[in-house]
């Protein structure tokens, strides 16, 4: 009971020191189990609407018209089902609203609320793009001076990444949204697709070239190539990396603190404990009374994580499903083995290493812990022994003799500053990067404002306003990637390829000219060869890599139109599109039409929640930094408070104590801060490559000069705040303890 009371009063006196470890693994703790319960909240919904609602193993685009007795025919052949599907896009306001008509095997809707419509006059629209519209249900929407009421709110298995084009990178559902109408009562006059669907998710071998051979196929989309069916996929793969490695890193700065203190707490008491050992009382004893620190901070941060977790994985889980376009199937997933995860794990680390810690200490004689620790251990480190430690006034020497002497904390201080920079540039770079890959890829690179795409291949002379250009599906040898292949007129002046800025144009004839990403996924440069494969006849093609181009977005392939078309059978001045700078008068013959500035705008308007995650990854960082450096501080002027008592005895301020005792972690600070700047645009290259097969876009993870400045200003406040903080407990040591420590 007596040594229970001892626990109790010395958490008293400390509980800035261990309540700042019990909110580190609290911190971490919560970010495992909220991130953890979000991601399987988003995975299972996403598993049960594709499997539910037949989401498409693949759709197509044929250039005429197939009939329905030949879509009877493939699906008996291939064992696959096919159904019809038309849809028109409506400017509502500023945004697009693209309408399809209802599927009832392939691609059926979901309505979450209300219901499906029935007549004429009727529609069910996304339920985002109707929050962001402040359409409610019985609200009469105008499309094409036709009214129709909305009667429910409609989420489709094909738009759960809800862009317009599937060159797009982001969603804006103030910009793009989707709505259904009654296929039997609403015919639309624009677009037909074809979609299908198979039992395991693969397109049947041979389907393909079956379709090819009966009709030119505009587009023909695997569900595995479609953005707006697998960027969620791969949001979920890289957040299942997340979830483990920045809550490992917290973790492991909460243990290592924890030990620090146990460690620092048996040196500090070692005269009782040797006491304590001398009356008779057992090691297993003793043990149990230390644990009792390990166990407070342990099981305060462990619950405290565990209930916040599960409270801000809610939000989490319904944020991600309005980004993603997901209908609430559930409303909460949980796994059970998370909140195991997350309770033992960090408690029985922290549990064992501190049991280890405080076993080291009890291994000593307890005539030897009676005696002081000086006494007992009189030896210098090698490094004290350096000449550079022997140079000097005594200010300079007795830094360095603190730095050396206690290399661990160096050391923690070391890595807590790193892993506040690293997070903090990463929010940085990232938010440039944005910036830069709409700069340079739309207004540098890509200079023309609309690119129209025709139905079937086209011949006429173009007008001078025009360049024409030829798209296409290729493949590659040996690979599972898909390229998207241009064939250009090497002076046209709406696509200018260059990198670092300089004209790529003149290399345009001594190979192919690739994309940022598509050199990334095959791991090519300039020189290298690529071996093509034509999607249509399986020709191949074997072409170098001429020059590796800025551009930031797509698995792009540039290649001379006559050479293109050589190669996919086409003639030499065929074309299937334009690039232009005004938009098409004429719709007849066109498949669809690329607007760049609704590209940009979709850019644009995400700023705002972009510079929100700048800022919330900076908070989380300066929380970081403050709490490691400050708890630190506090145990360096704990630990050398006879000194800092001598100090003022002998006539020093507290600013000239606190430039001895508290600022002599300056060097390290900065040294950690400037080996993070390129640790952390190399972390982030590395995690952009990994996922770039994926997302089909590149971000640029160039550091620029404001970012290093905006760093190191942040990181400096951090650090002098902690000092601040810790200064105040340096003013508080009273000149007595120089007195107590000689009576010890």
């Amino acid at each position: 009971m007596i040594l229970k009371k001892s626990v109790y009063r010395t958490l008293k006196e400390k509980k800035f020191q261990y309540a700042g470890v019990a909110v580190l693994l609290l911190l971490a703790v919560m970010l495992y189990v909220s991130l953890s319960m979000a991601i399987t909240t988003l995975e299972s919904r996403n598993e049960t609407f594709s499997k539910d609602y037949k989401q498409e193993s693949f759709h197509f685009v044929a250039g005429e018209d197939v009939a329905d007795e030949k879509l009877s025919v493939w699906e008996d052949e291939y064992n696959v089902t096919l159904e019809k599907r038309e849809y028109a896009d409506f400017q509502v306001e500023d945004s697009t609203l693209r309408v399809f008509t209802t599927t009832e095997s392939v691609n059926i809707p979901y309505i979450a609320e209300g219901r499906a419509p029935t007549s004429d006059q009727e529609l069910a629209i996304s339920k985002v793009y109707a929050e962001k519209h402040q359409y409610e249900l019985g609200d009469a929407i105008t499309l094409d001076d036709r009214e129709f009421e909305i009667t429910g709110f409609v989420y489709l298995p094909d738009y759960i990444y809800m862009v317009e084009q599937m060159t797009d990178l982001l969603a804006d559902a103030e910009k793009f949204g989707v709505a259904v109408v009654s296929g039997s009562s609403f015919s639309v006059n624009g677009q037909t697709e074809i979609l299908g669907w198979t039992e395991n998710g693969d397109v049947p071998d041979g389907f393909r070239e079956s379709v090819s051979e009966e009709t030119a196929l505009l587009q023909f989309v695997n569900s595995e190539d479609n953005p707006r069916i697998g960027f969620v996929e791969t949001e979920i793969e890289g957040a299942k990396g997340m979830t483990t490695t920045l809550p490992l890193f917290i973790l492991a700065l909460s243990i290592a603190m924890v030990l620090m203190l146990m460690k620092r707490r048996m040196e500090m008491q070692r005269k009782e404990i040797g006491t304590l050992m001398a009356l008779g009382y057992r090691k297993k004893e003793l043990v149990r009374h230390y644990l009792g620190y390990a166990w407070f901070i342990g099981l305060g941060g462990t619950v405290g994580g565990l209930t916040a977790g599960a409270g801000l994985s809610v939000p989490l889980s319904n944020l991600y499903a309005n980004y993603f376009n997901l209908p609430a199937l559930s409303m909460f997933d949980w796994d059970p083995f998370v909140l195991v995860i997350g309770f033992v794990i960090p408690l029985l680390l922290l549990i064992l290493l501190t049991t280890f810690v405080i076993s080291r200490t009890l291994r000593t004689e307890p005539l030897t812990l009676l005696r002081p620790k000086e006494m007992s251990n009189g030896k210098k480190s090698w490094l004290e022994k350096l000449p550079l430690l022997q140079k000097g006034g005594f200010i300079r020497r007795f830094r360095l003799r603190l730095l050396v002497r206690n290399k661990a904390r160096s050391f923690y201080i070391f890595i807590g500053v790193m892993f506040s920079t690293v997070l903090l540039l990463f929010g940085l770079i990232t938010f440039n990067s944005m910036d830069q890959l709409v700069e340079t890829t739309y207004k540098e690179i890509l200079k023309y404002d609309y690119a129209v795409h025709y139905q079937s291949l086209m011949t006429e002379e173009t007008e001078d306003e025009q360049s024409p250009f030829t798209m296409n599906e290729l493949g590659v040898v040996d690979e599972d990637v898909k390229i998207t292949a241009y064939g250009m007129e090497k002076d046209n002046e709406f696509i200018q390829l260059s990198a670092e800025g300089e004209s790529l144009q003149s290399d345009f004839s001594e190979g192919a000219i690739i994309s940022a990403p598509l050199a990334a996924v095959l791991g090519v440069g300039e020189g290298d060869e690529i071996n093509l494969k034509n999607s249509l006849n399986s020709d191949t093609m074997q072409i170098e890599v001429a020059a590796v181009a800025d551009l930031y977005i797509g698995n792009n392939l540039y290649l001379p139109r006559e050479e293109l078309n050589g190669f996919l059978g086409f003639p030499d001045e065929a074309y299937t599109g334009t690039w232009q700078k005004q938009s098409p008068e004429n719709s007849e013959n066109v498949y669809m039409v690329e607007d760049k500035q609704k590209a940009i705008d979709s850019f644009e308007s995400t700023t705002g929640a972009t510079r929100a995650s700048v800022a919330g990854m900076a908070v989380f960082a300066v929380l970081i930094g403050v709490i490691v450096l400050t708890l630190l501080t506090n145990l360096i002027v704990e630990e050398n408070s006879p000194s800092i008592s001598l100090f003022k005895v002998m006539g020093y301020h507290d600013k000239e104590v606190s430039k001895l005792v508290l600022s002599v972690y300056t060097s390290i600070v900065l040294i950690a801060y400037f080996v993070s700047i390129p640790l952390a645009s190399l972390s982030l290259q590395q995690t952009m490559n990994k996922l770039v097969q994926e997302t089909g876009f590149l971000m640029p993870t160039d550091v620029a000069w404001w970012m290093v400045v905006i760093g190191f200003i942040v990181i400096l406040l951090t650090y002098w705040l902690s000092l601040g903080l810790s200064k105040r407990k340096l003013k508080n040591v009273s000149l007595q303890e120089a007195l107590k420590k000689q009576q010890d």
